[in-house]
């Protein structure tokens, strides 16, 4: 491991490579689960967890959550 590591091109392109699967991952599981989902911890991701609690409760926020994090201690799972 070193600092500023994505000046190689290599780790650079890996790194958006990741990115841009992390981000068609998480459009495909709120697609599947009818509601858009949001990265991060922010209200976004509160509110959007709100919805997925409103449509299918604590079983389904589970299979899109992280259940020990604050957000969904926050949305009442």
């Amino acid at each position: 491991m070193r600092t500023r590591a994505e000046d190689n091109p290599a780790v650079a392109a890996a790194s958006i490579l990741a990115r841009a699967a992390f981000l068609a991952g998480l459009k495909r599981l709120g697609d599947g689960i009818g509601v858009a989902l949001a990265k991060g911890a922010g209200p976004p991701a509160d509110q959007a967890a709100r919805r997925v609690l409103a449509r299918g409760g604590p079983a389904l926020l589970a299979r899109v959550a992280k259940m020990h994090f604050r957000n969904t201690q926050k949305v009442g799972a």
